[in-house]
């Protein structure tokens, strides 16, 4: 009975692409968004009060600065959605390609190691198709690495985009409000204690959204 032992030396298991976890990457979120305004009032005394659980949105005086819950913003920004939803669709596509290329590797191995059990093909024969199936497993360890690859680089690019989109709007936002600086809080911004009273993500939420679905229907 022939024994390619050499084959099951090389022979590489291909593992199947997980899904990607669609969250925006902990650094790029912890950036701080600054707005800088010229010419601003010197803050008024006010009630800056507020009661998050009822929606309340604080009066912040004009020249303060406020910030936005990061995490928050743009997990429930609609671009962020939109963007995420499309970026699983191409995940799932790719990974259901690897997964088929995969069981047809699969099923020619089972055929290589029963010729080789019934000693249904010549020596230099099987020799052949162990030269075939490894360069095979080798091929499909690098299709799945650079499916995770093409994945990673436009998860990157959704995540600047989602981005880009929140501090052109806080551009636009605060030639209204006037702030002196808006700051993007998240868990690794660094930022130690903040007035529950200066957070406008509400406001900031229902104004970048409403400006994506107006957008939208153009």
């Amino acid at each position: 009975m022939f024994i390619f032992a050499a084959f099951f030396k090389y022979l590489i298991i291909i593992v199947r692409m997980k899904k990607l976890n669609l969250f925006l990457i902990p650094g790029l979120i912890g950036v701080c968004l600054l707005i800088s305004c010229k010419g601003q009032k010197a803050p008024e005394q006010t009630d800056t009060t507020a009661s998050q659980t009822t929606g309340i949105i604080p009066s912040v005086p004009e020249g303060s600065i406020v910030y936005v819950e990061l995490d928050s913003l743009t997990a429930n920004y609609l671009l962020t959605k939109d963007l995420s939803a499309e970026l699983e669709a191409k995940v799932q596509k790719l990974d259901a390609e690897l997964a088929n290329k995969q069981r047809t590797f699969q099923n020619n191995v089972a055929d290589f190691q029963n010729k080789v059990n019934k000693q249904l093909e010549t020596r230099a024969k099987l020799a052949e198709i162990e030269q075939q199936l490894n360069a095979e497993a080798q091929n499909l360890n690098q299709l799945s690495d650079d499916y995770r690859m093409e994945i990673a680089e436009e998860q990157a690019v959704m995540q600047r985009k989602i981005l880009q989109a929140i501090m052109d709007y806080l551009k636009e936002y605060n030639k209204e409000k006037g702030y002196q600086l808006i700051l993007g809080n998240a868990f690794d911004a660094k930022i130690l204690y903040v007035n529950p009273a200066l957070d406008i993500t509400a406001s900031v939420l229902d104004g970048i959204n409403a400006k994506y679905k107006a957008e939208q229907k153009k």
